[in-house]
């Protein structure tokens, strides 16, 4: 449990090292290419909204067609070989 305990804060640290990291690129980037910082950040762009009706309505409806897909494809059966 310790060494899963210590992986996972060592985990956490190294993911903040890095969002550091990439924070500082985007700082040092917006004075070289401000459009670009914008861009990649996705500012300006447009934002979806929806209802949590509508979500659910099409989160069902995917979730739906995908179990038509599976039940469509075949399942393979093995065939046995009888001995005599």
């Amino acid at each position: 449990m310790l060494r899963a305990w210590m992986f996972y804060s060592w985990l956490e640290d190294y993911g903040d090292e890095f969002k550091l990291l990439e924070n500082q690129s985007y700082l040092i980037g917006s004075f070289i290419n401000p459009e670009a910082v914008r861009k990649m950040l996705g500012e300006g762009q447009k934002q979806y909204e929806t209802s949590t009706e509508d979500f659910d309505k099409l989160t069902e409806e995917l979730f739906r067609k995908h179990r038509e897909q599976d039940a469509n494809i075949p399942k393979r059966r093995r065939k046995r070989k009888i001995e005599e």
